[in-house]
């Protein structure tokens, strides 16, 4: 801003406080401007601290597979003939992530189970898993193959509820083509640590040449063999009261398999379980951003017109 723009200002001595008040200004500005920027610059946010997210261990569920994020090494079967499975589990705590591979029914690399407790909003697991298979003079298969996850939510407050949303993101695919093929995948959330509670969502997905196809549901479609895809995100909200302790088991199986000259299968899975939770407790209203503003012009008001008493 120049003389000539502003000869009110700067050109009359019984305004010359003026430039300390502009400097008083551009301080307030440049503060607030900091302030706004930190607040718009993207940080990890952290769950609760009074909420607990966990890998759980089962010991307790004769008919639990496994602990925390796992291959069942012990109930899934190896491949036959001319057929693979490949898989991958992923945990993620702190924006850190630890995989784990199945090859076959063998863990290539990692540790199974994956256990740990979750930290920031984001964190989660994930299940990868692909089977295929082609008769090639012989049976193709890839039989069952499983992978459990058992988690727990719990509110450690005395006081203070926490509402915790628990995010499914899946792409559940089967293809079988020829005179006898079929494939084969599901992934199920449960409300309780065993297969035996109650279901909050499942995506089961059948391709079959022969008996016909499936999706979601046990009865046949009246189509044979193709393609079929279930994606999308299932939610599931809950209120943790203080001192709640919710379970919960997240099941996947995967199979597939090939009998007649010329017939071929293949399935897979990706699912991503995520957390997001807020405190259900009231926050101090804040003062808005013109509140602010008008509460530092009334400041920079009357520091000038002391000024001009005082002068």
């Amino acid at each position: 801003m120049s003389n000539q723009l502003c000869p009110l200002i700067f050109n009359q001595p019984r305004f010359g406080l003026f430039p300390s008040v502009l400097r008083l200004v551009q301080i307030f500005v440049a503060c607030l401007l900091v302030l706004a920027y930190s607040a718009n610059v993207a940080t990890a946010a952290l769950l609760p601290p009074d909420l607990k997210i966990t890998t759980r261990t089962n010991a307790l569920d004769t008919n639990a597979f496994a602990n925390g994020l796992s291959f069942d090494e012990a109930n899934s079967d190896a491949a036959i003939g001319n057929a693979t499975h490949t898989g991958s589990m992923v945990q993620t705590i702190g924006g850190t992530s630890t995989t784990t591979s199945v090859d076959n029914i063998t863990i290539s690399s990692g540790v199974n189970p994956l256990e740990g407790m979750l930290t920031d909003i984001g964190d989660g697991w994930e299940i990868h898993s692909n089977v295929s298979g082609n008769y090639a003079g012989s049976n193709a298969e890839t039989p069952e193959n499983f992978y459990d996850l058992f988690f727990g939510l719990e509110n450690l407050s005395a006081t203070d509820s926490i509402q915790v949303t628990i995010t499914l993101d899946f792409d559940n695919h089967v293809n079988s083509s020829g005179a006898d093929a079929f494939a084969a995948s599901e992934i199920i959330l449960y409300d309780g640590p065993s297969i035996a509670s109650n279901e909050l969502f499942f995506s089961d997905i059948e391709s079959d040449t022969v008996v016909g196809n499936r999706f979601n549901s046990g009865n046949r479609t009246g189509d044979f063999g193709g393609p079929l895809d279930d994606t999308g995100i299932f939610q599931h909200v809950v209120t943790l009261n203080p001192g709640d302790i919710l379970d919960f088991h997240i099941f996947h199986l995967i199979e597939g398999g090939a009998f007649a000259a010329g017939s071929s299968y293949s399935a897979s899975l990706d699912a991503l379980i995520s957390f997001d939770a807020t405190n259900n407790t009231t926050p101090p209203t804040p003062i808005s951003e013109p509140a602010i503003l008008f509460l530092i012009s009334i400041g920079l008001v009357g520091f000038m017109f002391r000024r001009r008493i005082k002068n």
